[in-house]
């Protein structure tokens, strides 16, 4: 009986041992099921990173893309404005011109025919004006000189023509680039088309212009303090669906923020070299 008590002891001991070794088998167990599970989701959030790439160098060959399609069919635009206006200066042109010479050949020969005469001739001349004005819009001739002259043009002729203050607050850096002409040409025909969206219907007294050069990119903001857009906003009109797919065919961005009674801000991002 003496003895009864150690070995009583030793199966006990026995019994812990082999509960802790079940123990550190199960816990052993677990870890790899956890290894594993966590391999198998690092092997899946690999796969899900590898589509996510794909799938945004798919989407950006797609802009690519698109950028360049855009590009050559403003290209194919411009040239056909430019074909266009050759042809109204050159033949519709002289036909005005060979019109009033006719006109004032009929004055001096037929003194009763004066004052109707001279109604015509002012129409045609009022028709050539506006023939000229057609032709300077379709090949702007203020791109000659480069995109600051170009602006700088058209912001004291807004001024001057509509009444409204206009500051334009240009960075140095934003002209110091070489200049590209497409895209020179689709910043200059934006910022026309705002301003004269503003003459329109902003009901503004006060207009500012900024333009900045960051990080590869040409922005330009249109800011004035008229009536803004109503809320909710109604739907865009041929102005700034056609300033949107200026900046879209360009591979840019534009951005309208606008409240009711404080005005609007157009915002446009140019991709540039």
């Amino acid at each position: 009986m003496r003895y009864a008590q150690p070995l009583l002891e030793i199966d006990i001991i026995a019994g812990g041992a082999v509960m802790l070794a079940g123990i550190a088998l199960l816990l052993l167990w677990r870890q790899r099921h956890l290894r594993n599970a966590l391999a198998a989701l690092e092997h899946k959030l690999a796969q899900e990173l590898e589509r996510r790439q794909l799938a945004e160098q798919a989407l950006a060959d797609t802009r690519q893309q698109v950028g360049r399609l855009g590009a050559s069919q403003q290209s194919l635009r411009d040239a056909e404005r430019r074909r266009i206006a050759r042809d109204l200066h050159d033949d519709l042109g002289q036909h005005l011109l060979a019109l009033s010479f006719d006109v004032t050949q009929l004055a001096q020969h037929h003194d009763a025919l004066a004052k109707p005469l001279a109604q015509i001739e002012a129409r045609l001349q009022a028709a050539s004006r506006s023939m000229r004005t057609i032709v300077r819009d379709l090949q702007p001739e203020q791109l000659e000189s480069g995109l600051q002259g170009a602006v700088q043009q058209q912001v004291e002729q807004f001024s001057r023509l509509s009444g409204i203050p206009c500051r334009l607050e240009a960075e140095p850096a934003a002209f110091s680039a070489p200049g590209d002409e497409r895209m020179d040409a689709v910043v200059f025909r934006v910022l026309q088309e705002s301003l004269s969206n503003i003459a329109r219907h902003a009901q503004a007294s006060e207009v500012c212009i900024g333009l900045c050069r960051v990080a590869g990119s040409l922005s330009l903001t249109v800011r004035d303090n008229g009536v803004g857009l109503p809320d909710p906003p109604a739907r865009r009109g041929c102005g700034l669906r056609g300033i949107a797919q200026r900046v879209a065919e360009a591979g840019g961005r534009f951005d309208i923020a606008s409240q009711p009674g404080h005005g609007t801000a157009l915002t446009m991002s140019f991709p540039v070299q």
